[in-house]
């Protein structure tokens, strides 16, 4: 584990410093010691330092890169969807679409490419780009991103995004839009800013696709990186590096007689790799100094030695805080988490494999969190709801036993791992919890679901524990009276069944499978007439119908009910034109649309 080697490198500083004290009666032998010892065990602290820094950093910009890429590319995607709707012969409509994508998305520029592959633009202007890589890409069905690439519209440098529009299967063209190149001197990305330090991003081919003005090594974009590498050994290693984009990676290369560390991440969504990159003469600048101090101390000897002992052990309890201030920032980072201040689900997984080695003891694992927290969001915004989240951290923390743990997951989602001795011990923690949250915050009501998953195989993953808990809490909102719930195996037999159906429903719908069902509507007056019907779903599967209530929730869960209120909306259609055709006077038949229609851009036009 982490805190178990800062351990090691913390003690070994001390041993260090307490060595120095014993050299008053050896000081010769003692600083012959520390050149052969010291200085090789601290240029290793220094390089295992850099490489932990400086991979991190590769990881954590990678991340950032991957994430923007992946939601722009998102966003066209949808907007894809929409273009699709649209008379695509309509050159304003489609001109004008193309800008409201084009602001909504941030772009500068949004143009429609047909199979002919003519650009209608957000500016309304045509042009013949059937040349262009990116749009054939698009044609041949590809995603893709396109960096410092001329745009056909203004001639200025940009990035290009670029996404496939399809029309019932087929490809209609594509979409692209356009950004201004990405700055590599972003605030988002650490280790940025300096000229010791620097980022840049290569394609497979090890060339240059971003890289800040200022980075160490003077690269320009487009030049290679293992071209510029003395040892062709070592060139090669960093060229596999870049075609098996390779992550967590870690070199050391020359360059010009020059000796570099680097640090590898890819980024998968564009087969790009993200390298952070630091000489090893600035890595190793507080080594040289201590190296020449110790020189002078040899000078000196007899006659300094009490100074000498005095600027030595200064000099190591300053290398002990700045390593020890790293050490605990990269525990920090990977411990502690950033919203609440309490631990991270790291160092959750590792106390939940170390509790499960006491099979003596009861364990259980509990799943947290409010329903419909969005409503939070909306009310007092997002920083407003991450207060909440705090709130909440500091009241489950304060409600549970002094050998329980806790940690928040992701958004409003806690877990909880409690000892017990009987499970009304854990009912009373959960009705505690409930209680002081509704004591403790009174400016919203907040209502929460809870799962608990009594633990009987000490040998659970701490995933498998979450997920049986998980299901509990998500039965709990479809209950009435009940705010928590036990995990028992049915819940695993339902999993199944719902899994079982979401493997037969496309082909189901395609089968036509589904069936309407008119449920009559009477009038009030004393005919007691027929007025309408309400359309009412039913599926029959193997010659036996399944109940609505084992496939509509489910369906809308997994969203597959808009598809099932299409269907039924056409099939109504058709019966009404049906009795039309026969001579009768059509009825009203109400048709039940999911409010997950609400949410989607132009239900109406498309009903």
């Amino acid at each position: 584990m982490l805190e178990d080697k800062a351990d090691r490198i913390k003690e070994s500083l001390k041993a260090a410093e307490y060595f120095f004290f014993g050299i008053f009666a050896f000081i010769v032998i003692c600083i012959a010691i520390m050149l052969m010892i010291y200085i090789p065990s601290a240029s290793g602290l220094v390089r295992e330092y850099s490489e932990t820094a400086l991979l991190n950093d590769a990881m954590t910009n990678s991340s950032v890169v991957e994430a923007d890429i992946e939601s722009v590319l998102a966003y066209l995607g949808s907007s894809a969807a929409e273009l699709a709707k649209t008379d695509l012969t309509d050159k304003e409509s489609l001109s004008a679409l193309c800008r409201r994508i084009a602001e909504n998305g941030e772009f500068r520029h949004v143009g429609f490419t047909d199979l002919d592959g003519i650009t209608v633009s957000s500016t309304g202007v045509e042009k013949n780009t059937s040349d262009r890589a990116f749009i054939q890409s698009g044609l041949d069905g590809l995603y893709s991103v396109t960096p410092n690439t001329v745009c056909d519209f203004d001639g200025m440098m940009c990035d290009m995004y670029t996404v496939t529009v399809r029309k019932g299967g087929e490809i209609i063209g594509t979409i692209s839009g356009d950004r201004e190149v990405r700055s590599m001197s972003s605030p988002i990305l650490s280790g940025t800013g300096s000229s010791e330090r620097c980022n840049i991003i290569f394609d497979t081919d090890g060339k240059a696709v971003y890289c800040s003005e200022d980075n160490v090594l003077g690269l320009k974009t487009g030049s290679s990186l293992p071209d510029m590498i003395d040892d062709e050994t070592e060139a090669k290693e960093i060229t596999f590096v870049f075609n098996t984009m390779s992550s967590k990676t870690f070199k050391e290369i020359t360059i010009g007689g020059n000796k570099y560390f680097a640090a590898f991440s890819s980024i998968n969504s564009t087969n790009w790799t993200f390298v952070t990159l630091i000489s090893t003469g600035d890595a190793f600048s507080s080594l040289g100094k201590l190296i020449g101090f110790t020189v002078a101390l040899v000078l000196m000897m007899s006659a300094l030695l009490l100074i000498a002992v005095a600027a030595v052990t200064i000099r190591i309890k300053r290398i002990k805080a700045t390593v020890g201030a790293a050490i605990d920032d990269g525990i920090t980072k990977m411990y502690v988490d950033s919203l609440t201040g309490h631990y991270t689900v790291e160092k959750f997984r590792e106390y939940f494999d170390s509790e499960m080695k006491d099979t003596a003891t009861g364990h259980a694992l509990i799943s947290l969190d409010v329903d419909r927290f969005k409503a939070v969001n909306d009310t007092f915004g997002y920083e407003g709801g991450n207060e909440m989240i705090r709130r909440l951290s500091d009241i489950i923390k304060r409600d549970i036993g002094k050998h329980d743990y806790f940690v928040r997951s992701i958004g409003d989602l806690f877990y909880i791992l409690a000892q017990f001795g009987d499970s009304s011990e854990l009912t009373e923690l959960v009705e505690r919890i409930i209680l002081d949250v509704e004591y403790q915050i009174t400016e919203i009501k907040l209502d929460l679901a809870v799962g608990i998953y009594i633990i009987d195989d000490h040998n659970v993953k701490s995933r498998v524990a979450a997920d049986r808990a998980d299901m509990a809490r998500d039965s709990v909102k479809n209950m009435k009276q009940s705010r928590y719930s036990f995990f028992d195996n049915s819940m695993l037999q339902k999993i199944r069944r719902e899994k079982r159906i979401e493997d037969i429903m496309e082909d189901a719908l395609a089968l036509r499978e589904f069936l309407v069902y008119l449920q009559p509507k009477f009038g009030l007056g004393e005919e007691n007439s027929v007025v309408g019907a309400e359309a009412l779903v039913r599926w029959k599967h193997d010659g036996k119908l399944i109940p609505p209530g084992e496939f509509i929730p489910l369906f809308e869960r997994n969203g597959f009910v808009m598809k099932i209120d299409y269907y039924m909306f056409e099939e109504v259609c058709k019966l009404q034109k049906k009795y039309e055709k026969l001579g009768f006077t059509p009825k009203v038949i109400s048709v039940n649309m999911s409010r997950l229609h609400i949410h989607k851009p132009g239900f109406v036009a498309e009903l």
